[in-house]
């Protein structure tokens, strides 16, 4: 399996796993030997009523697709400059969401997303294989409108952090360098049940400029590179189990 696929399967791996971890927490317990909150029934069969302020409010949710990156330019110090294209890399994310009303929403994603470069005479694409890897850290709005009994429309946008690096199948790495990043999100979501639910989505995901780090320019010389800030469109599947 190439670099690529291994991190693909991995980070998919450790999310799946995470979800399910969440789900079992899920499950209901037995609290009768617990305090109810003021005012909630007492006596057999009482303890259903204990208030809890997460209940039916957080949840974790897991997506996965394809990413596609638009071009960037590459420079150097001295200002030779080259485009770099990418072909269709993947995406994943988990969020932890709390959701303050029936329409409002917030939460903390963290994501993967791998694009291998296509053509980059810099970082020698002509004879070996490069990816760019980028872990985007955000925190996102989301609003959501009813369609109708299952399914809802939603839209919202992020902001937070993205760290990124080029790797090739021998092994080198460019330094991971940060930068601000911005994200917007619509989708679709059709409930399945009180519990789970299921979305299909577009993110748009974008970053401000990176030092890629150092190298030597066409004469030679050491030299510093530089390149545009990142712009990701992903097309995913995401599903969501509240708890």
């Amino acid at each position: 399996m190439n670099s690529t696929g291994t991190k693909i399967f991995a980070g998919t791996t450790a999310l799946v796993l995470a979800c399910s971890a969440s789900s079992l927490s899920a499950q209901p317990q037995d609290y009768s030997t617990g305090s109810p909150y003021p005012g909630a029934p007492t006596g057999p069969g009482s303890s259903h009523y204990y208030w809890n302020p997460f209940n039916d409010k957080l949840y974790l949710g897991f997506d996965i697709g394809a990413a596609f990156q638009q071009d960037i330019t590459l420079s150097d110090s001295i200002g030779d400059s080259e485009k770099v294209t990418f072909g269709t890399g993947a995406r994943l994310d988990c969020q932890l969401g709390y959701n303050f009303t029936p329409n409002w929403a917030a939460e903390v994603e963290v994501g993967l997303v791998i694009s291998p470069v296509a053509q980059s005479y810099v970082l020698g694409t002509d004879f070996m294989s490069v990816d760019y890897t980028e872990l985007p850290v955000m925190v996102n709005v989301l609003y959501t409108r009813p369609l109708g009994h299952h399914f809802s429309a939603y839209g919202g946008g992020g902001i937070g952090g993205v760290f990124s690096g080029y790797s090739n199948d021998f092994g080198g790495s460019t330094p991971t360098e940060s930068a601000f990043g911005f994200q917007v999100m619509a989708g679709i979501k059709y409930v399945i049940s009180d519990r789970w639910d299921f979305r299909v989505a577009y993110k748009f995901l974008g970053t401000t400029g990176h030092d890629v780090g150092s190298g030597y320019d066409s004469n030679g010389m050491p030299t510093e590179f530089r390149s545009d800030g990142n712009l990701t469109h992903s097309v995913l599947l995401v599903l969501t189990c509240k708890f």
